[in-house]
């Protein structure tokens, strides 16, 4: 009874492990925001990606702004040029920075603010950072004001993938109820076998089979492309290049499980081998002759 308690507990300790690490990634990662710019800060070294995202910030400065006459020619070819030249901008890793968290925070925190209903219900990129970047550059150079708006969103996800976000950063936190209910039924299956070397062998096989499993799962994901994500164009690069850093970075989980699993198995393995062995009972029978 005992053997069969302790299996039970260590298999769904499992399950509940297979739950709360991944949970407990999303939200390190992707719904806190500091977790969220750290894992885009490799986005901002993708040349290609950030060029179209430049290129994207300044058509949209372009369509918004009206120059004189004695300027406009100034202003288009230095509009131009910026499309290109803009990541090379030493000011431009912080105004990524700031797009990707002025974003996380339309996306997680519910902060909309005024004239940006489309928030509320979609998925956005805020580029106006980068547009007012190239706004800045470009009153510095015509010596005209330039006026740019405060947001400037890029779609890249509708109403359903709103919702789908919104549940993840309602659930995500709370982690800590499968990590905990995991770590108590290992105690009760540690306290509960009868070998515990055993138990540990089985326990870092398992572990190995649910890292197993995300690698699997992060691989289909990745093949994925965009997740379902991109409502333009640039939102899908974008959407593309998010799925890829997290699939890249939540593998340094999985390669921490495999660890994990390898300690488990050996301490299970030594500890199977070298416990020591149960002596069989020795009893005294009517004629005075030991038996077993």
């Amino acid at each position: 009874m005992r053997t069969f308690v302790s299996a039970i507990a260590v298999i769904f300790a499992l399950l509940l492990t297979g739950i709360a690490v991944p949970m407990a990634w999303t939200d390190a990662n992707i719904v806190r925001e500091d977790g969220f710019v750290g894992l885009t800060a490799s986005l901002g070294k993708d040349q290609a990606f950030q060029s179209r995202l430049a290129a994207t910030a300044v058509a949209s400065l372009e369509s918004k702004i009206n120059l004189p006459a004695q300027v406009e020619q100034l202003g288009a070819t230095f509009l131009k040029d910026a499309a290109t030249a803009m990541t090379t901008w030493p000011e431009y890793p912080q105004a990524w920075n700031e797009t990707v968290r002025r974003s996380h925070q339309l996306n997680f925190a519910g902060n909309t603010g005024a004239g940006n209903s489309t928030a509320g219900t979609s998925l956005v990129l805020d580029v106006g950072p980068l547009a007012k970047l190239a706004a800045d550059r470009l009153h510095a150079a015509t010596g005209l004001p330039i006026a740019t708006p405060d947001s400037t969103l890029i779609n890249i996800g509708g109403p359903a993938q709103r919702q789908q976000v919104d549940a993840i950063a309602a659930y995500a936190p709370m982690w800590w109820i499968p990590g905990l209910g995991a770590v108590l039924l290992f105690v009760l299956g540690l306290l509960a076998a009868k070998r515990r070397g055993v138990l540990l062998l089985f326990t870092g096989l398992g572990l190995a089979a649910v890292a197993a499993l995300w690698q699997v799962a992060t691989t289909v994901l990745k093949g994925a492309g965009d997740a379902g994500l991109g409502g333009t164009a640039t939102g899908g690069l974008f959407a593309r290049e998010l799925v890829a850093a997290s699939v890249d970075n939540f593998n340094g989980w999985i390669t921490i499980a495999w660890i994990a699993a390898g300690v488990f198995a050996l301490l299970g393995l030594l500890g199977a081998i070298f416990s020591p062995k149960a002596r069989p009972s020795v009893r005294v029978n009517a004629a005075g002759s030991m038996e077993e």
